[in-house]
């Protein structure tokens, strides 16, 4: 088999796996509206119910137990006895996955190299490790399923950017990155890195966003709309806010000591190719600040009580700063590391 029509075939998994991760969106989008609504009419049933006296003061304390237990279904189940919304979704994020991973397999296959040379290869690598890392972690956390929307989504929008934007021609690569083992293990570390602190970053936005309406229950402001009401049940069936911290915590630490790596694999690499450690280069300029801001992040978190919304606010900075670095940098900014643009 050729090189370009492994190269068409690399190409042709990665569209179709687009294709069935919109299917998952949709699978994972219907299983959270559909048991937010569910949610949201049983306890607007049991208000009804209270207020028109239908049930005593025993059976209100009841009502309001089994309410508190009772509509949060476990991930994947189905009243109905058919295949459920959340099932259907993982099923389909599954397939689309092992398609994604193909993909990059026959990529690499195509060009007889590891397939991160440049902005699409690096995007279709990290987003199958982001999926993979998701897919992972829902094995040991089924509650964790809820987040597949806020996953798949983003993952989505930069799986299209890569297609459209971003896409290169299989090819070998530049002289100063052949034969260099210390090319594969650094972006390696990196790409890891970064699927950690992607999902960390949608775990921090969704704690965000949880920490404001446990505040607002709190302060005793139920939702006013219908919308506002369905919102509020979508969020019941994430965790409380203090637990998505503590798991988003856990994703930036070990995340952090993968950009350590990072650093010293890119500096003996650079050593290689280059013959110096540190040169100043953007890109290593802009790694390095990374490594600043998510340490800063877990030294405030361990040592100075840094909790809550300061907390998430911080760790989506360093995110940010992953983002610029991998597209500001590597398409405006010239440097070293320019061939990892669209050039």
């Amino acid at each position: 088999m050729n090189d370009d029509l492994l190269a068409q075939l690399s190409n042709l998994a990665f569209v179709v796996a687009i294709a069935v991760y919109v299917l998952a969106l949709l699978g994972f989008a219907a299983d959270l509206a559909g048991s937010a609504q569910r949610r949201s009419d049983a306890r607007l049933a049991a208000r009804e119910r209270t207020a028109v006296g239908a049930t005593g003061a025993g059976d209100k304390a009841g009502s309001v137990a089994v309410l508190d237990r009772e509509p949060v279904p476990a991930p994947g189940a189905s009243g109905s006895g058919g295949m459920s919304a959340g099932a259907f979704a993982m099923i389909m994020a599954s397939a689309a996955a092992t398609l994604h991973l193909a993909g990059v397999v026959l990529r690499g296959l195509a060009t007889a190299r590891v397939p991160w040379s440049n902005m699409y290869e690096f995007a279709m690598t990290g987003t199958a490790v982001v999926m993979a890392v998701f897919l992972l972690v829902t094995v040991r956390r089924r509650d964790m399923r809820v987040l597949g929307t806020f996953i798949v989504g983003p993952l989505l929008i930069i799986m299209l950017i890569a297609q459209r934007m971003w896409y290169l021609p299989a090819a070998h690569l530049p002289p100063s990155l052949q034969n260099s083992h210390w090319l594969v293990i650094h972006v390696l570390v990196a790409i890891l890195a970064s699927a950690l602190f992607a999902l960390g970053a949608v775990v921090s936005v969704m704690q965000l966003v949880q920490a404001r309406r446990e505040r607002r229950g709190r302060a005793g402001a139920p939702a006013s709309t219908k919308a506002g009401r369905l919102g509020a049940a979508i969020m019941d069936r994430l965790p409380t806010s203090t637990d998505l911290e503590a798991f988003a915590f856990r994703l930036h630490a070990i995340g952090f000591v993968l950009w350590t790596f990072t650093l010293i694999f890119g500096s003996i690499w650079a050593s290689t190719a280059w013959g110096r450690y540190w040169g100043w280069d953007p890109k290593e300029v802009w790694t390095f600040v990374i490594w600043v801001v998510y340490a800063a992040y877990l030294h405030a978190r361990a040592t100075v009580g840094f909790r809550g919304d300061r907390a998430a606010w911080f760790a989506l900075v360093g995110f940010a700063s992953v983002v610029f670095n991998f597209t500001i940098v590597n398409t405006v900014i010239n440097g070293l590391h320019s061939y990892s643009g669209l050039t």
